[in-house]
């Protein structure tokens, strides 16, 4: 019997419902909540990824400034723009686009944004907030999509083992932290793990986000085991050659094997054929960190 889906584009219909609200509100009390994009160069993808952040945005009627930088910016330019942004009440939060270039140092960077305007958790402040479990820090949005997926779903973590396979600071790292304070027992599987599924067959919960398809498969699964997969990959067969589409255009999907969603209780719809995934909550959480942003900003948080 196949898995029940987690769909990521539910939970975020609900939370931008939240949003567009909260929004609303400040509108009109004469407070417009903005976000502001730092870019460097014109990369397609970034480009592409910008616009749907503004269209995204508007929906929920959140403003967004666009500062654009030539590929050749200088450390200091690129900071004093940063610096003018933090200083700026009108803007609430600010995204700055990675990877960023060469010449440019994020070690740097990430700790002059100002932690109240970091709606994407780059600042390690925020981390150390989430470590104490400061309700006012920012957290990663990929990780704390997972948390509210699970919130959604009404999945209590207490008590529950689960594995994480990421080792990462934006994913892994903080959402083991997140888990842990709901006293979930969390292991972490990574690169230099000696077995996965020596983990995994044990737990309640397994998340996986390596970009490798494949990665998780069916007997690394007990049938009653909740899967999130909020991994970004591309189909491959057993030769490790791409898989292709009646378009001739490569498969996106998750770390999980497509029959993955046959051999568990619940599992998101990355998994191939289920359409969808966890994205659409990231997006929204970035909105929703900004209303948050703009909130504290102007004492009503």
């Amino acid at each position: 019997m196949s898995a029940k889906l987690l769909s990521g584009k539910e939970v975020s219909e609900a939370m931008l419902a939240k949003v567009l609200e909260d929004a609303e509100s400040l509108i009109a009390s004469g407070i417009t909540p903005t976000l502001a994009i730092f870019r460097i160069g014109d990369d397609p993808g970034s480009i592409s990824y910008e616009k749907s952040i503004i269209t995204r945005m508007a929906k929920s009627k959140i403003e967004v400034k666009s500062f654009v930088f030539p590929l050749d910016v200088t450390q200091d330019e690129f900071v004093a723009k940063i610096r003018e942004a933090n200083d700026d009440k009108a803007i609430n939060g600010i995204l700055i686009f990675k990877p960023l270039p060469e010449q440019i140092n994020e070690d740097e960077i990430k700790y002059i944004l100002a932690p109240e305007k970091d709606p994407d958790a780059m600042n390690p402040t925020n981390l150390g907030k989430l470590v104490i479990m400061d309700d006012k820090g920012f957290f990663p949005c990929t990780a704390e999509g997972v948390m509210e997926l699970l919130r959604y779903y009404q999945i209590d973590v207490k008590g529950k083992d689960v594995t994480i396979i990421n080792n990462s600071n934006v994913f892994g790292k903080p959402l083991a932290i997140m888990l842990t304070n709901e006293f979930a027992t969390v292991s972490i599987c990574h690169i230099f793990t000696k077995s996965c599924k020596k983990y995994t067959i044990d737990s309640d919960i397994v998340i996986t986000g390596c970009g490798v398809y494949g990665l998780l498969t069916p007997d690394m699964l007990r049938e009653d085991a909740i899967v999130i997969d909020v991994a970004m990959a591309q189909k491959k067969d057993e030769n490790k050659q791409f898989v292709l589409d009646e378009n001739g255009k490569k498969i996106r999907t998750g770390d999980c094997r497509e029959d993955c969603v046959d051999a568990c209780a619940m599992i998101t719809s990355a998994t191939p054929g289920c359409g969808g995934g966890t994205g659409p909550i990231t997006t929204a959480l970035l909105a929703q960190h900004l209303i948050k942003g703009c909130k504290i900003q102007n004492g009503l948080l």
